[in-house]
């Protein structure tokens, strides 16, 4: 049978692999998938119980329900300094059906992209879906913040777009508002779009959360986001974009010939979450601070890794270079040896061979355990040599 060419530009993810591989095992301790063993709140659940019950079961319009796009708009007002409307948001089955259409939209065949290091693969695997060139930019100046030089010099006449995540899946690092300023100079200088995945902006530790939209003209951003992280909500599927009002009418076109429209229920959802979004989210958040701090003290404990506490989300990147084995050999032999299932560091990007990826998405005794696992795994690596 003959397949798309667009079909054979992407493989299969590697994380999803790996997830489905820990699933063979019994007794096994699952770090690899982003996706909070956390509890919907009661209320938000029935939200959408009610929208349903009162007869919110029909197509709403494609953009979403006006409350929520209303409630979308202020929620980004009131945190970012922006001055959005309801015009300017598009309710989507999730960040990532957000991101597609964007992508859709705004790429021709050629364009070129620019990703900045370590990044979450579906942004390269979109740009290849619409002919277009991921540009990766792996050098970095601190921490993991990209070279902004190196960023400048690989803008060409066929760059479109850069893509930034902060707070960033995999490392966890958050972008200070020097650097996102920066970015948001280059957009405006060259006429570049910023797409900017804040996902995680409500999953922060030790500080507030500096958003690029304070810095970019509007039609320079495409600002996604999603209801997942921030309030437990990952099965919902619902998040959104922003955008100046002409992205947002060609996005519309691409979603409503992919999906019509988000889940009404789940919209309901949404909605009843923004409303009281400082209790919801704040709830989540403290959740993950304590397992972030379980997580960093017993991965402390252990010598020949290294890692620097996340700022923000709740992964953290494990630089495991001392050990001598690439990021795909190592996690193959940890879920095989420990039954501790982790992502490889080769997921986002390849100069991040030397690294594993592990999601705190469980309880702390469950984290005490899984780490006490791979401590073991490390020792005796070492042991053997």
């Amino acid at each position: 049978m003959e397949f798309s060419d667009t079909s054979k530009v992407v493989g299969p993810l590697l994380a999803r692999q790996l997830y489905m591989m820990a699933k063979e095992y019994d007794n096994v301790v699952d770090f690899t998938i982003g996706d909070p063993d956390i509890p919907t709140d009661a209320a938000i659940c029935q939200a959408a119980c009610d929208a349903a019950m009162t007869g919110h079961t029909r197509y709403s319009a494609n953009a979403g329900i006006p409350e929520l796009k209303d409630a979308i708009s202020k929620r980004i007002n009131e945190t970012r300094g922006t001055d959005y409307t309801a015009n300017n948001i598009v309710t989507t089955i999730g960040a990532t059906e957000a991101l597609f259409i964007a992508f859709m939209a705004l790429l021709n065949k050629g364009d070129e992209v620019i990703v900045l290091a370590p990044y979450w693969i579906q942004y390269e695997n979109m740009t290849k879906f619409f002919g277009g060139k991921a540009i990766i930019i792996d050098k970095f100046t601190k921490g993991f913040e990209p070279d902004i030089q190196a960023i400048r010099d690989a803008i060409s006449p066929k760059t479109k777009i850069i893509v930034i995540n902060s707070p960033n899946n995999p490392s966890g690092y958050i972008y200070d508002d020097g650097f996102l300023k920066a970015i948001a100079d280059i957009a405006n200088e060259f006429g570049l779009f910023i797409f900017d995945d804040e996902c995680y902006d409500a999953l922060t530790y030790e500080q507030e959360f500096p958003s690029i939209a304070r810095y970019c003209d509007k039609e320079h951003l495409v600002l996604f986001n999603s209801f997942s992280k921030a309030f437990a909500m990952t099965g919902w599927r619902v998040g959104y974009l922003a955008a100046d009002e002409e992205v947002v009418t060609n996005t519309i076109k691409m979603h409503q010939n992919i999906a019509i429209c988000a889940s009404v229920p789940s919209q309901y959802a949404a909605l009843e979450a923004l409303r009281h979004a400082d209790t919801y989210s704040v709830r989540v958040r403290e959740i993950f601070t304590r397992r972030r701090n379980v997580l960093v003290e017993e991965l402390s404990k252990i010598p020949h890794i290294h890692f620097v506490p996340p700022a923000g989300t709740f992964y953290a990147f494990i630089d495991i270079s001392e050990t001598g084995m690439d990021s795909r050999t190592f996690t193959f032999s940890l879920l095989k040896e420990e039954q501790v299932a982790v992502i490889p560091g080769i997921a986002y990007g390849n100069a991040f061979d030397g690294y594993i990826r592990l999601a705190f998405t469980m309880n702390e005794n469950l984290i005490v355990e899984g780490i006490s696992r791979f401590g073991r795994f490390i020792n005796r690596l070492f042991e053997s040599k």
